[in-house]
């Protein structure tokens, strides 16, 4: 028994050991990556003892900050700023409008958008990471995608016409067949949507559109400037689906772009990175001091060159890479003291992220457009950021006040009770 114990005790300090010399490297303990098993229709995924079902609050305060972005684009394109001609303008924006229109193209257009893709890879992991219901994995994926584009459908006709909704419901199609393979495959492919497309666009000398008053952008202003909510309604479905302006080779990238973001997900989710920051932190920072200035310039570049050459396509995939860096940042910062506080004021917004979604679409209605308080076309870029900067507390105020309540948001009630075919509890119990 002695010579157990001393077997035991040795045994201890050798562990001891590598796990001081880890602290000290700052690297985490090297560990073989887990047995992967099968068990949602040929999916792989790692077995292991113990999966928490707690929701992670640094993915909901990334997801909240990033509705922000979202909010102040959509409100961009609402407000008539992306349709009107450098005379219209000018004659409602001053200098600070400027400033702030440079900047939101610099700092935040796209990125958000890439932000949300990114996290709709990794949320595909996490439902299927702690599905015990196996079997049954993939028709309820199958109809929470059904849900989400009719709430896309429904979104595009008749709150905002540039919904993301269906197409994350058609891509999203593609993730339980890419979760079946090795992670360096699907980082690698990753890389080539996000970064080899804009290269080939570049190589094969496709361009972006020029910035100028397109006729689509006048129809734009008129349709939604009319006090007919139906002439409003019935030009944004037209030009969401494609009708009411030219096509743009470019912007196909939007949607590499997107898929690029759902596999890039997929692997950090599969990578375990938002489970355990404090073990990835050396790794993050480093993605946080190489994307955000790589980013940022690219970003710059990609606005101030002129858009009819090459070389701005290629400039593209700075909003991708500035992307990361904000990901990575707001991961290491919302898992500090500091970060956990201020993540805690903003995560209920993100756990109820379809609902303000939508939200921002029927506000923007109601604000902008000519059947309602018709502020299309006369407010300038910092008159509509503030707007958007007063929603979104006022709304992640009320996230706050409705989840003292109830389980989950309105929309996400509806969209889990579907996917669950079953109505679902949605007050919370009174104690």
């Amino acid at each position: 028994m002695r010579r157990g114990r001393e077997k035991a005790d040795a045994a201890t300090k050798a562990a001891s050991k590598v796990r001081t010399r880890s602290r000290i490297s700052g690297t985490a303990e090297r560990r073989d990556p887990p047995a992967m098993t099968t068990p949602v229709a040929g999916v792989a995924r790692p077995e292991r003892p113990g999966r928490a079902k707690e929701r992670l609050g640094v993915v909901d305060a990334v997801r909240a900050m990033a509705l922000f972005g979202v909010l102040a684009m959509n409100w961009h394109s609402m407000s008539g700023l992306e349709y009107m001609s450098a005379e219209q303008l000018a004659a409602v924006q001053d200098t600070l409008d400027r400033i702030v229109e440079v900047g939101l193209q610099v700092f935040v257009d796209k990125k958000s958008l890439s932000a949300f893709s990114f996290l709709f890879g990794l949320s595909f992991w996490l439902i299927l990471d702690r599905s015990e219901d196996r079997a049954f994995f993939m028709p309820m994926f199958i109809r929470r995608l059904s849900m989400l584009a009719i709430f896309g459908g429904l979104n595009f006709i008749f709150l905002y016409w540039g919904d993301i909704l269906i197409t994350y419901a058609i891509f999203g199609l593609l993730l339980p067949l890419a979760a079946r393979l090795p992670q360096r495959v699907i980082l690698a492919v990753s890389g080539f949507l996000l970064l080899g497309f804009p290269i080939a666009l570049a190589a094969l000398g496709f361009t972006q559109r020029p910035d100028v008053q397109t006729p689509s952008d006048l129809q734009a202003l008129q349709a939604f400037g009319s006090s007919s909510y139906y002439a409003a309604a019935e030009y944004g479905a037209r030009r969401y689906l494609g009708f009411a302006e030219s096509h743009s080779v470019t912007a196909d990238w939007d949607f590499t772009n997107i898929f690029g973001l759902f596999l890039l997900g997929l692997w950090a989710g599969r990578e375990r990175i938002p489970n355990d920051i404090g073990a990835h932190r050396a790794w993050l920072m480093k993605v946080t001091a190489l994307a955000i200035p790589i980013g940022l310039a690219l970003s710059a570049a990609n606005v101030t060159l002129p858009r009819e050459t090459p070389l701005t396509t290629l400039t593209l995939a700075g909003r991708t890479i500035l992307a990361v860096g904000y990901l990575a940042a707001a991961a290491l910062f919302f898992d500090s003291r500091a970060g956990r506080r201020i993540g805690a004021l903003i995560a209920p917004a993100g756990r109820t992220a379809l609902t303000n979604y939508l939200a921002y679409g029927l506000i923007g209605q109601i604000l902008f457009y000519g059947w309602a308080f018709d502020l299309i076309g006369k407010l300038g870029a910092a008159d509509v950021l503030f707007a958007a900067v007063v929603t979104y507390a006022l709304l992640v105020a009320a996230s706050h006040v409705w989840l003292r309540f109830f389980r989950y948001g309105p929309v996400e009630w509806i969209w889990r009770s579907v996917t669950r075919r079953s109505l679902q509890p949605l007050r919370k119990a009174q104690v």
